[in-house]
């Protein structure tokens, strides 16, 4: 899901509450071409025949008077002198113990042992560069004698090429060995085609191979004159082949799809993983159910949850591309039941089981009704469902058609049936009615859940709203809410328009059981203030305490000992300022200081040292929202001064913050004002609701 700003509350159009949104992320179709690659593969890969070579397994040289084991291919890679041995050797293609090279002269024991570590591990051992450097002239190794020259200039810590970088060399050369038919000591049939390869390299990115050729099986000791017989194709083969040189992967959809399935039949787990990555960070609604099936065929639950809920949260965008018509009726039913379906009304899902039915249906009624009785015709408004029949049409028999509709609206004594929503919900809590009479406002005790939403004009969205339930000790407005664990804390507020209507109270909220549970009171009663959720802590930020109209005092409730304490205070008294945490920190924007003045600050705030000054807004705030989406700070609404003028104007700009740059940059301003509001984070954006004064 795309990072969504959403903003909800009183503006200029009363009663309606509205959202607008805002995407960050924009989702588009999957790329005609995949190219994944990792990073790491020729360190893993080098790793893998260093841990082969000191096991002594699918060694065939032995080097020097000590007879250090080694693979050819490897050697050869570097070296013109192991390079013309591999040349000898790969004409002969027999079977035997490794046969002894010796040293050439002018090449030490210990210059040829750097040579080696270099081949494997991409670096030089440190001490007698000049001892390796004319070991490595007489071997033939240029890549050892440039990594020894910066050493012997200069800096021994610096210059030459990076220790990853060398080795991915060292990969690109058994590539091309391989291509020119170096070092292939064994041949395997895939199909009806035989094909030649390095069993070093198999070995080293794939499991099924290395346990192939390093177990006590005949495989591992067959004559490599003659092919292998293997279950792979060859596009298969030359896949793990191609992965094992690259550590990459390209090509449509379908291959990589193909890539996967590869992967994991012969345990190539780097390019496994290099698949998984795509499907669980690269999903499109083209893309999202190839992969749900994928999951399910495998048994790879951890991917399938992750397609299924962008398959759910995307569901509209997924119905419209052409493997949807492919989706097996058990999945499409399971995806039609669930309650995190996205759909804007459930006319939606209704037209999107009738499109599958028209394409797979076959006249089957019981699979139709199957189907269609997935839909929740319940949820539907009454022009809704006037459209049923229009909409189904041809899918299924009116009269069964019917039978579903009544049935699910009939008044039966079980639960009410279960509403759509996504993971996070929009809640609204409290606040009070502005009208054209003030002296008829009235505080709110209600809770409102975001039901469904109705249109969308543009970035503005209308909100179709549901109760939720109430606050049990009254109505309240200029509160606070945190959020921690899916549980509600509302704290402070006022219960009415006096002085000393001003609350300390503190209640939780459980979602999942309906109750309130009244905990410990703060030190003092706030209104107009802001509470930060940070960890296992809530902290209460200045704001308006009774007769005090702002107060910079700030303290720390514990949730799991019911306990406040106080924190270090703010560097000015405030109220009317927005706050939240991002990456372990509380920052504080703007607000209104002890002189009614609206503020452009930001803060960084400590609980235990003072507060650190940040770059300011480009415009005063007060009674504003701010809430972190993408590692970014979103500051939007409120008030500000008038220019050159008293009072206050609505405050329209929109504007982010960057913790990295430290810079404010504007963006499209609200299309109406919002004071006084609340904020929520919903599929990675962020809502407002707020009042608007003339």
């Amino acid at each position: 899901m795309g990072q969504r700003l959403w903003l909800w509350g009183r503006h200029r159009d009363p009663p309606t509450l509205c959202s607008t949104g805002k995407m960050w992320v924009a989702e588009g179709p999957a790329p005609a071409q995949w190219s994944l690659r990792d990073g790491a593969h020729a360190r893993h890969f080098l790793a893998t025949a260093d841990h082969l070579r000191t096991a002594g397994l699918l060694v065939d040289v032995a080097v020097g008077p000590e007879g250090d084991m080694a693979h050819a291919v490897v050697l050869a890679s570097i070296s013109s002198f192991f390079l013309r041995f591999l040349e000898s050797r790969t004409r002969e293609l027999r079977q035997g113990p490794p046969p002894s090279v010796p040293l050439p002269p002018g090449a030490t024991l210990w210059g040829w042992r750097a040579v080696l570590a270099f081949a494997y591990g991409g670096t030089v051992p440190h001490g007698r560069e000049k001892e390796v450097e004319e070991a490595a002239r007489v071997l033939g190794a240029p890549r050892v004698v440039a990594a020894c020259a910066p050493r012997l200039e200069s800096d021994p810590q610096e210059g030459g090429p990076e220790p990853l970088e060398e080795q991915w060399e060292t990969l690109r050369a058994m590539e091309q060995l391989h291509a020119s038919g170096l070092g292939c000591d064994l041949q395997l049939w895939a199909g009806d085609e035989v094909i030649p390869v390095q069993r070093l390299a198999l070995s080293c990115s794939c499991d099924f191979f290395r346990a192939l050729f390093t177990s006590p099986m005949r495989e591992a000791t067959h004559d490599p004159a003659t092919p292998l017989a293997t279950g792979l194709s060859p596009a298969e083969l030359r896949l793990l082949l191609s992965f094992a040189y690259t550590g990459a992967v390209a090509g449509p959809w379908p291959a990589v799809l193909e890539a996967a399935e590869t992967s994991l039949r012969y345990q190539a787990w780097g390019l496994l993983t290099l698949c998984l990555d795509v499907f669980t960070r690269g999903l499109t609604p083209e893309t999202g159910l190839d992969v749900l099936a994928f999951a399910v065929a495998y048994g790879l639950a951890q991917v399938g949850r992750v397609a299924e809920d962008y398959i759910l949260a995307t569901f509209p965008s997924v119905v419209a591309t052409p493997a949807f018509l492919d989706l097996p009726a058990p999945l499409l039913i399971r995806l039609l039941r669930s309650d995190g379906l996205n759909v804007l009304h459930e006319l939606e899902a209704l037209e999107a089981a009738s499109r599958w039915l028209m394409a797979n249906g076959n006249g089957q009624e019981d699979l139709a009704k199957e189907v269609l009785s997935s839909v929740r015709f319940a949820l539907m408004s009454g022009r809704e469902l006037k459209k049923v029949p229009s909409v189904a049409a041809g899918v299924a028999d009116p009269k069964v058609l019917r039978e579903l509709m009544v049935a699910s609206l009939a008044p039966v004594a079980q639960l009410p049936c279960r509403v759509r929503s996504l993971q996070e919900v929009l809640v609204v809590c409290g606040g009070d009615k502005l009208t054209a009479n003030l002296a008829a406002r009235k505080p709110s005790r209600h809770l409102w859940f975001a039901h469904r939403y109705l249109s969308a004009v543009g970035l503005v969205k209308q909100v179709e709203w549901r109760a939720l339930g109430h606050f049990p000790d009254g109505p309240r407005f200029r509160h606070a809410v945190a959020v921690v664990g899916n549980i509600l804390y509302v704290l402070g507020g006022k219960c009415y328009y006096g002085v000393r209507d001003t609350l300390a109270s503190v209640y939780r909220y459980q979602p999942m059981d309906d109750s309130w549970e009244r905990l410990a009171s703060m030190t003092c009663g706030r209104s107009y203030f802001a509470a930060v959720a940070l960890g296992d802590f809530i902290y209460a930020l200045g704001g308006s305490s009774g007769d005090i109209y702002c107060t910079d005092t700030v303290e720390c409730y514990d949730v799991a000992n019911d306990t406040w304490r106080r924190c270090q205070a703010l560097p000015m008294a405030l109220c009317g300022h927005a706050a939240c945490a991002l990456d372990g920190t509380l920052y504080v924007s703007g607000g209104c200081d002890e002189a009614c003045q609206c503020q452009a600050s930001l803060l960084r705030y400590s609980p235990a040292a003072p507060a650190t000054l940040l770059a300011p807004m480009n415009g005063q705030r007060a009674g504003h929202i701010m809430e972190e989406a993408g590692g970014q700070l979103y500051v939007a609404g409120g008030l500000c001064q008038r220019d050159g003028q008293t009072g206050y104007r609505d405050q329209l700009a929109f504007e982010v913050y960057s913790p990295k740059l430290d810079i404010w940059v504007l963006l499209s301003p609200l299309p109406h004002a919002h004071v006084a509001g609340g904020a929520a984070v919903l599929g990675g954006g962020t809502a407002h609701t707020g009042r608007v004064q003339s």
